[in-house]
């Protein structure tokens, strides 16, 4: 469902120049996979031990992630009239500061991931490599710029994907295994404060104001009907 839902937020965003941007935290009800919009399902079965996970793909690209232990969240925007000044790069950079500030409010130590602009690999190697990770690589084996890292690994990797008057944004914090030990023994407060302080970070990052609310009856009753007819189906979720 969670997919719908972020479908169902910018196709909304798409039809009102006035709506407002929208950004959505949530976790998942149970353990599940989500695979890029360019994965091919053959290569992303072989990677997979444990066949019985659902799968579901993503309207945005990016690599497997396994969701369960996470928080997730997505970032939908009108696109500017003029296309042209749409910088996606900036758009990243700017979720990855606020990822980094909302992390440090609760007292986590990370950094943002900027790889030297020049690599080693050959343009015909790093393309390779490049095919390689993008289509069957876990996405937290593979960090990319201004994703947020934690003692050298991973924890927060996001896709953006534009459509004709919109931008959508869909991203991970996986944080499971480096809770800070005061927030072991109550993930839900722990999951609570970081929704708070991240969307703390968010609305001062971009300078916006942001209102909580819930979906309303015609934004749930367009994402139903987006998950019985795409997302629930394996026509879509297992297409080659």
């Amino acid at each position: 469902m969670n997919m719908a839902i972020d479908e169902a937020l910018t196709r909304k965003c798409i039809d009102s120049e006035n709506r407002p941007a929208a950004i959505r935290f949530y976790t998942w009800k149970e353990t599940s996979c989500s695979i890029g919009y360019f994965q091919k399902i053959e290569n992303v079965l072989k990677t997979l031990k444990d066949k019985s996970v659902p799968i579901v793909r993503r309207p945005t690209g990016g690599g497997i992630v396994f969701h369960g232990n996470d928080i997730t969240f997505s970032v939908v925007k009108r696109r500017a009239k003029d296309n042209r000044q749409e910088n996606i790069t900036s758009f990243y950079k700017l979720i990855g500061e606020s990822l980094l500030r909302g992390l440090e409010r609760v007292g986590l130590t990370c950094t943002i991931y900027l790889p030297e602009e020049r690599s080693h690999h050959s343009k015909s190697e790093r393309k390779h490599l490049n095919d390689g990770l993008s289509q069957q690589s876990f996405c937290s084996a593979t960090p990319a710029k201004y994703d947020i890292m934690i003692n050298g690994n991973k924890v927060a990797g996001y896709a953006a994907r534009k459509s004709q008057g919109a931008v959508l944004c869909q991203g991970y914090l996986d944080l499971h295994e480096r809770w800070k030990e005061e927030y072991k023994n109550s993930r839900e407060k722990t999951i609570h404060l970081l929704f708070d302080n991240l969307a703390g970070s968010f609305k001062n990052v971009f300078g916006i104001t942001l209102t909580s609310s819930q979906l309303t009856e015609v934004e749930m009753r367009l994402a139903n009907k987006i998950r019985s007819r795409k997302y629930a189906c394996d026509e879509w979720n297992y297409r080659k």
